[in-house]
């Protein structure tokens, strides 16, 4: 349908309308003469318009006003443009130190929080991980420490001499002869030296809850209960073996409140040890060991509360080639947590150990068979005889007379204050095997029994040392006889190693920064005694030590 001539025209009064709102948006742009004619064509337009009738003279008017307003909006926005910048500065070169300058500004306001969200990025989609380092990389944590000590070891003025047998240098010599001015034990020269320790050690996660975990550690080899290593050898490099070396399975439920903890090979304490009455804390185990343990009262989440466990293992101490009578130990341990309060805890375990097969038997005369029922490592304290049946000291070897089945009680009340803790313990142990009669049959003496240990303990302060400034304090009294446990694997620091000792320990540590800690410690003890030929002579020992203690 063709346009009406008033259509056409209206939409040509439209269009000249925008041609003038244009025309005044670009005012500052054209030419003055530009403008004039585009105005005059628009005011005779509207007055050919309004004499035609197809406007009236108020239509054009409103119209003309309409233009003329948009026009003055459109001036005082580009006037309002043109005074913002009239103050700038447009600088067409830059020099270099005020890049420099601009650069560390810029650099400085944003350095933090880039850092931290590229870090954040980077942890969490372990970049540089990938392609360039293998999966099980990052199940691998090293762990190790570091410890410088100063000892003095002081002997009592009242020490006898000469009748402390050093057995174990009797043993590896072949005789009290053979071992010469070692035959003896050190019972009254004081003794001032520096000693070192250091173990470096490697966990590493294999997938299904298994892991492995292996240790290095300095000290002698031929002790099982310590990793010192004495300084003054003339610069000579220390020796270091392995320590642990084991194969872990842990499996854990989803609620975390049931767990399997399986050791098969070298690895640390199975049991739980409030203190070192029976095992000293340097002591790693050899052979196989199980805890199951589950958790009542779901008391952190975070972890597993072992409120419930069992613990039970079977450690070869010797294998003998040419007899089947191995040396072993049995062991199992019944325990739990009891969570009370707001953070306190008591803790109470019942463990039984059962050696077999480390008493000595008697040679016939110029036989050597049984010579493999002596002990391999020996401290001091154990009742011994000679099992060569020889006439003088030219070829005497040493072994334990009497059994060893050892029922052992533990308990441990913690109180937690904020983050001071305040730790009551107490131990007792006892020797089951030990049988009089037993004894005199195979040494030919009537030996009294000497079978029972305890100590009880106060620990004052923080559970553990991570800071500056962090302490604890704790002081103990132990009484352990002659044969309450093997001496081979007790405390090597309270009297100097072994059995047949009672006294006090007191110590405080303190900590100087997230993994170094200072440690004192004074320990005093003498023998047991008694009125019996086979009772030990007077031998009191203090022992001071001062440590630098540095973990990761």
């Amino acid at each position: 349908m063709r346009p009406t001539m008033r259509q056409s025209v209206l939409h040509l009064a439209v269009s000249a309308t925008l041609l003038a709102a244009s025309s005044s948006a670009c005012a500052q742009s054209s030419e003055a003469r530009g403008l004039e004619e585009v105005r005059n064509t628009v005011v005779n337009l509207l007055e050919a318009l309004v004499q035609k009738g197809v406007m009236t003279k108020e239509q054009a008017e409103q119209m003309v006003a309409a233009a003329q307003s948009k026009a003055a909006a459109d001036a005082k926005t580009r006037a309002d443009s043109t005074g913002d910048e009239s103050n700038a500065v447009r600088v067409t070169y830059v020099p270099e130190i005020v890049r420099q300058q601009i650069s560390e500004q810029v650099s400085a306001s944003i350095k933090d929080d880039v850092t931290r969200q590229v870090t954040a990025q980077a942890q969490a989609e372990g970049w540089g991980v990938p392609g360039a380092l293998p999966e099980w990389i990052k199940g691998v944590r090293v762990y190790g420490d570091v410890r410088a000590r100063a000892q003095s070891d002081l002997f009592a003025s009242d020490n006898v001499t000469g009748q402390y047998v050093n057995f174990l240098a009797v043993n590896d010599s072949g005789g009290i002869d053979e071992a010469g001015e070692n035959a003896f034990i050190n019972t009254s020269e004081d003794r001032y030296r520096m000693v070192g320790r250091v173990r470096l050690g490697m966990t590493a996660q294999l997938g299904n809850s298994f892991a492995a975990d292996l240790r290095l550690a300095s000290g002698n080899a031929r002790t099982a209960v310590s990793t010192n290593q004495t300084l003054g050898n003339y610069g000579g490099r220390w020796s270091v073996d392995v320590d642990k070396a084991a194969v872990l399975w842990n499996p854990i439920n989803a609620a975390r409140d049931r767990e399997i903890d399986l050791r098969f090979g070298r690895f640390a304490n199975p049991f739980l040890v409030n203190n070192e009455l029976i095992w000293d804390s340097d002591l790693t185990f050899e052979g196989v060991s199980a805890t199951y343990a589950l958790d009542l009262f779901g008391a952190d989440p975070a972890r597993m509360e072992r409120s419930l466990f069992l613990t039970v293992g079977a450690f070869p101490l010797q294998e003998v080639e040419l007899s089947s009578d191995d040396k072993w130990l049995y062991a199992a341990q019944l325990g739990g947590e009891l969570p009370f309060g707001s953070a306190h805890r008591l803790r109470l375990a019942l463990a039984y150990y059962d050696y077999e097969n480390i008493t000595g038997v008697r040679n016939t005369v110029d036989s050597n068979v049984f010579d493999f029922t002596a002990p391999r490592f020996l401290q001091k304290g154990n009742t011994l005889f000679d099992i060569r049946s020889t006439s003088d000291n030219s070829g005497n070897l040493f072994a334990l007379a009497g059994k060893y089945r050892m029922a052992n009680a533990t308990l441990q009340l913690d109180l937690g204050f904020g983050n001071t803790h305040v730790v009551l313990g107490a131990d007792y142990v006892t020797n089951l095997g030990w049988d009089t009669q037993d004894v005199l049959e195979r040494t030919g003496f009537r030996i009294d029994e000497r079978t029972d240990g305890y100590e009880a303990s106060v620990t004052v302060g923080r559970t553990s040392i991570t800071d500056l400034w962090q302490w604890r304090a704790f002081v103990l009294y132990r009484y352990l006889e002659r044969d309450a446990v093997l001496d081979a694997f007790a405390d090597s620091d309270f009297h100097l190693g072994g059995t047949d000792a009672k006294g006090y320990q007191l110590g405080f540590d303190l900590g100087l920064a997230r993994g170094t800690w200072l440690r004192l410690r004074y320990l005093t003890a003498n023998e047991i005694g008694g009125n019996s030929m086979f009772d030990s002579p007077p031998l009191g020992i203090d022992v001071w030590q001062l440590d630098l203690n540095g973990q990761f």
